[in-house]
């Protein structure tokens, strides 16, 4: 045990102040919120997407010709509800319908004198396999006019554009983790020249370079944590601020959550996505200071 001790009084080097240690956490802790602002945006967006898709494969919109007599209504009305599959059908009344159209015509366009269309909201089940084609060919001998509009099948734009999004994240992450690597070389470099001549010393004293480097790398690793949790808590408090704003920090509800919307900082992939980046960032700050430490005293004589 006293053998132990000494040893680590050894490893313990007589390294001065590091003035640039009070800069270090704040530049990283920006980098962190960067990168936490851009992981919560990649939560957030894959859950829209996959809310948006399911939604999609689960509904359809029947439109009936506003000229459709209400006997030839009602008959397309009971086909759908006994067709295998369906599971909710819902016939909007023109007021609900005006208030889709509101956005393309104003408030003071009177529906009643455009032949609007009826539209019916279908409901079906996903693994219900609806035979979508017998289902037109049906409602085209009671309605020849009515349009069955099928969601499933997404534009390859809209996947093209949702990759494109991700992509964009995705490396907005990376360059901030590449920064907080390049800060941390930057930071130990101004440390070594500040401690050159300690740093010198021990050198020639025959002080091992991989003690001299974990001193530098353990004191980069804690302000890499420290400015994590700035930076972290920084994206946490930004939440809190903008939940009031809407829905846009409200992460939808996931898959067998029992229909509890998860959203804001109460989403454990908030706190994971955020407790990820701070580490990261912690880590990657002490194994680039390491590698710069060691390449500078492998240059010394």
């Amino acid at each position: 045990m006293t053998g132990y001790r000494l040893a680590f009084a050894r490893r313990a080097l007589p390294l001065g102040p590091d003035q640039s240690a009070r800069v270090l956490p704040w530049v990283l802790a920006l980098l962190v919120y960067v990168a936490g602002l851009g992981g919560i945006g990649l939560i957030v967006f894959g859950d829209s997407l996959r809310a948006a898709e399911d939604a999609l494969v689960t509904t359809l919109t029947l439109q009936v010709p506003a000229e459709a007599s209400t006997a030839r209504l009602e008959t397309v009305l009971a086909l759908l509800r006994q067709t295998h599959g369906i599971v909710s059908v819902h016939l909007l009344e023109p007021a609900q319908t005006a208030r889709l159209l509101e956005p393309w015509l104003g408030r003071s366009v009177s529906l009643d004198d455009l032949p609007v269309p009826r539209l019916i909201d279908l409901r079906i089940d996903p693994k219900g396999d609806t035979d979508i084609a017998a289902l037109r060919r049906q409602l085209a001998s009671v309605v020849p006019e009515a349009r069955l509009d099928d969601h499933r099948g997404w534009p390859q734009g809209a996947h093209a554009a949702a990759r494109r999004i991700r992509g964009i994240l995705a490396a907005g992450i990376t360059i901030a983790l590449l920064l907080v690597a390049l800060s941390a070389v930057f930071s130990v470099r101004a440390a070594l020249m500040v401690q050159r001549p300690a740093v010198e010393l021990l050198h020639v004293l025959g002080a091992a370079d991989t003690d001299v480097a974990r001193e530098f790398a353990i004191r980069s690793l804690r302000l890499g944590l420290l400015g994590g949790v700035i930076g972290a808590a920084a994206v946490l408090f930004t939440i809190l601020a903008l939940s009031g704003a809407g829905s846009i920090v409200q992460l939808p509800a996931q898959s067998g959550n029992s229909g509890a919307a998860a959203g804001g900082i109460t989403d454990w992939r908030v706190w994971g996505a955020l407790g990820g980046v701070a580490s990261a960032a912690g880590l990657i700050a002490m194994a680039s200071a390491w590698a710069a430490v060691k390449r500078r005293l492998a240059s010394m004589p």
